[in-house]
């Protein structure tokens, strides 16, 4: 089997104008941490941190930083199309010194250019293999499933496949993040090409266009449009808001496709530029630790470490069947993807 997670050679720069990220609803976060991070000593200062996380988890996470440390962290949240466009408008004189996004994409454009600087997180050996960029230039905090995100009450039955929404019963009831507008649901469409070739792929898609299929919005908004009944089922939901959705007592369901899907990566990276290194990495330092990845899965994210289960309710990681495609694959045909699947079905 291939490589999911190769380390990315080439990135497309029309790929990182995507929104790329899940849903940026606030997740409630679990207080029932049991590590403790042990901070350097010396750390002084601020920093000034990018993040897509939901706000209420930036917060849990600077804070507890914070009260290890004494470093303040400002933060600029935002979606990761949102951030990368500030990165972009800001390349000669950046104000970030770590930055957090969803996709793989723009932390591998950032490290090409010469941006960041490089990573010796201080427990690597947990990590998950292939999480790391090239030459350890940025690191995958946590990472996200795409699935289908079923509304019970709504759906006729249970799908547990891509293929499954082609059926007459979910006519007109399913709804897709909009690719242009969503790096994750681009990324997913590009990982099936790489897995299962142009010819299938197509094939499924036609076969749930003619359905009904609606493509509409980012993943926040199609997540929200499926909680309220407008729709049935997200194809290509993002897993942790769901399950946050799940947990305030909404009616869904977050179903793993059996044929497989995508677990992206979520990098963090520190930028050459910060005035405050030794700081900045031992922010990262903390999110990598037990204590953050504890923070990160409360909040319903896939750790990044084989040593810290997922909260109660979440899929575990090696319960998802993933897609059999590199990252390599998705970043270098990903665009030229998009533009055919916008000719095929999205320009009528």
């Amino acid at each position: 089997m291939k490589l999911r997670y190769a380390l990315v050679s080439a990135v497309g720069a029309a790929a990182l104008a995507l929104s790329a990220c899940g849903s940026a609803a606030d997740n409630d976060v679990a207080s029932d941490v049991s590590a403790s991070w042990k901070a350097p000593e010396g750390l002084t200062g601020e920093l000034t941190l990018y993040s897509a996380n939901p706000q209420k988890l930036n917060d849990k996470l600077t804070s507890a930083f914070t009260d290890a440390t004494g470093v303040k962290v400002n933060v600029f949240g935002g979606e990761t199309g949102k951030l990368t466009a500030k990165l972009d408008a800001e390349w000669a004189n950046p104000r970030a010194d770590v930055v957090y996004l969803a996709s793989w994409a723009p932390a591998a454009k950032y490290a090409a250019a010469g941006r960041t600087m490089a990573l010796e997180p201080a427990d690597s050996g947990s990590l998950r293999e292939g999480w790391t960029g090239p030459d350890n230039q940025f690191v995958g905090r946590d990472g996200s499933a795409l699935a289908l995100i079923v509304n019970t009450k709504v759906a006729p039955s249970t799908p547990k496949d891509w293929a499954d929404l082609a059926a007459p019963e979910f006519k007109g009831k399913v709804l897709m993040p909009d690719p242009r507008e969503s790096g994750t649901a681009r990324d997913l469409i590009a990982a099936m090409v790489a897995a299962n070739g142009k010819d299938k792929t197509w094939e499924l898609f036609d076969k749930l266009f003619a359905n009904g299929l609606a493509v509409q919005g980012a993943n926040g908004p199609a997540l929200d449009d499926v909680t309220a009944g407008s729709h049935a089922v997200v194809l290509g939901g993002v897993d942790y808001s769901a399950y946050a959705a799940i947990d305030k007592g909404e009616p869904l369901d977050v179903v793993a496709p059996s044929s497989g899907t995508t677990i992206t990566p979520r990098p963090i990276m520190v930028l050459k530029s910060t005035k405050n290194p030794k700081a900045a990495t031992a922010l990262v330092d903390f999110m990598l630790s037990e204590q953050g990845q504890q923070i990160s899965a409360a909040s319903k994210m896939i750790p990044a470490r084989s040593d810290v289960p997922v909260a109660s309710g979440a899929k575990p990681f090696d319960e998802i069947k993933q897609l059999d495609f590199t990252w390599d694959e998705v970043q270098k045909t990903g665009s030229d993807i998009l533009d055919e699947f916008t000719a095929r079905y999205l320009k009528k």
